[in-house]
């Protein structure tokens, strides 16, 4: 938000709310990657993905 930092070294566990926080929904351990575009014409390329190790992924 203009350089104003919001969040630093915060972990989230899903989705966030107002006031309150929304019910965890567990979700499979691997799912389809998408991309957000809003509806405009957007170009993607030299994306890529690949799975984080355990090790990595308890990193904070």
């Amino acid at each position: 938000h203009n350089g104003v930092v919001i969040h630093a070294n915060t972990a989230f566990t899903g989705p966030t709310g107002h006031h309150q926080q929304p019910a965890y929904v567990a979700h499979a351990d691997a799912l389809p990657m998408t991309i957000q575009d809003h509806g405009d014409p957007v170009r993607f390329r030299n994306i890529w993905v690949r799975p984080l190790t355990d090790e990595i992924a308890a990193t904070p």
